[in-house]
């Protein structure tokens, strides 16, 4: 009798409750790493952890009207991203003085505009938003973000472009259906970061976590560091502290 209790109550808990006791696993948010980290969207997975030595000099073409928008939504989600991180990120005022290039610009133009900026590069199908990094042994060293805003306006998109794609080029440049809730997972609905993205960015950026691990490092050297997240209540609090970054209470959640 108890026994089917208990059975009725687990399957009644809701999809989001099931999933966040997932993510909030040790085991799993250093698969999770390992997934959106160390492997790449398109052509040969490196198994490398990369970040960023230096810091993120961000300059962003303007292409497009609304400027004033863009650019609020732009250094809105970059602070946060220092904020989690703990790594300095800025706005610059010309490509010359950047290592970060960020354009937005029409859906007609995307094309020849990408292939001319990452050195004949293609776009592969059905892709929306673009990110590509430069990185050498782990060390990434320039970043190159594309963001086609007419075409993301009329699919709903553009928030989530700008934040999927700006925190990509941090070193967490795979997406994947096997990172739940998250918005390196195309399945998701999430917009924003989730609890998960906040954990993920942090232990990327923690100083134990060298660039150039491969995956067994990764998890030799994540796991006390997850372990003591977890004691700190860092996890516990991950979603809730989250949705203090200005782009929730700018979109009005």
């Amino acid at each position: 009798m108890i026994l089917r209790w208990c059975c009725s109550v687990l399957l009644c808990l809701p999809l989001s409750l099931m999933a966040a006791e997932r993510w909030q696993q040790p085991e799993y948010i250093l698969d999770s790493l390992i997934e959106v980290g160390l492997r790449a969207e398109h052509g040969p997975d490196p198994l490398i952890l990369r970040k960023w030595h230096e810091p993120l000099r961000v300059h962003v073409d303007y292409q497009l009207p609304e400027r004033a928008l863009h650019e609020r939504l732009i250094k809105a989600h970059l602070d946060q991203l220092s904020d989690i991180t703990g790594h300095p990120i800025r706005l610059v005022a010309t490509a010359r003085a950047a290592n970060v290039e960020v354009l937005l610009l029409r859906q007609q133009a995307l094309a020849e505009v990408w292939r001319a900026k990452s050195n004949g590069g293609s776009i592969p199908p059905r892709t929306l938003c673009l990110a590509r990094i430069w990185s050498q042994g782990g060390e990434i060293s320039r970043a190159l973000v594309a963001i086609p805003v007419d075409r993301a306006s009329q699919e709903g998109k553009l928030v989530s472009c700008i934040v999927e794609e700006l925190t990509q080029i941090l070193g967490l440049p795979n997406d994947s259906e096997k990172v739940y809730p998250s918005i390196f997972n195309d399945r998701s609905t999430d917009q924003l970061l989730s609890g998960l993205d906040f954990v993920l960015l942090r232990l990327l950026y923690d100083p134990r976590m060298q660039s150039g691990m491969g995956p067994e490092q990764v998890r030799r050297a994540g796991r006390p560091i997850v372990l003591e997240y977890q004691r700190q209540g860092v996890i516990d609090g991950a979603a809730r502290e989250v949705r203090r970054g200005e782009l929730y209470s700018l979109l009005g959640y």
